[in-house]
């Protein structure tokens, strides 16, 4: 007979997180934790409501080595194509569905240095990117990766206006407050502080 699996509250996944040695801290480990188990998503309902203009980025925690967010994303909400700053992120899916576009540089291209430094003010270039696969998940609880290797992508919702709203859990690995945003056409990126929006009314 099958055994049911665990129902975990988001407080739940919080504390195992928090337990994780900071040498442990692996895209496998956090994945694995971050799998295990049904969520609860009751315990993120005060996180969750979708906003008209731009996917809505909750903050649930955040401690020295996690971020831990609610993403809710209406249909046709996308993100820009982005990276996450030498950082590493694990999203799992609570609701919907999550489409997936990832891009590498282009052969002998490169960020420039002050775009990493943060010290550019708009965009720069030349950085040219190439795309390198897309797909969508739609397995309730199946989590996705970003790492220093695979690390530039676009995430969104692809239902059509008037379909299901995504709801999806994001952890990284270190904090982050700013990211590279990428012009794929104009070959350009530009540094973009990162902010929370404020709970649902």
């Amino acid at each position: 007979m099958p055994t049911r699996m665990s129902r975990l509250s988001l407080q739940t996944v919080v504390d195992r997180l928090e337990q994780v040695a900071p040498g442990d801290i692996t895209v496998p480990r956090i994945a694995e934790l971050l799998a295990d188990g049904e969520l609860d998503e009751a315990t993120l309902r005060p996180f969750i409501g979708a906003l008209p203009h731009k996917y809505a980025r909750r903050c649930v925690h955040r401690s020295r080595y996690f971020d831990v967010m609610v993403l809710t994303w209406a249909p046709g909400q996308y993100t820009p194509v982005h990276n996450h700053a030498g950082n590493c992120g694990w999203v799992r899916l609570v609701r919907g569905q999550i489409a997936e576009q990832t891009f590498r540089l282009v052969p002998g291209a490169a960020v420039p240095d002050a775009a990493i430094a943060g010290s550019v003010h708009g965009r720069t270039g030349c950085v040219g990117l190439e795309a390198t696969g897309a797909g969508v998940i739609d397995a309730i609880g199946a989590v996705a990766t970003a790492d220093r290797v695979r690390a530039i992508h676009r995430l969104g919702n692809p239902a059509a206006a008037g379909g299901d709203v995504t709801v999806t859990l994001h952890v990284y690995s270190l904090p982050h407050d700013r990211c590279l945003m990428f012009d794929v056409d104009a070959r350009t990126c530009e540094p973009r502080h990162l902010a929370f929006d404020p709970p649902p009314v």
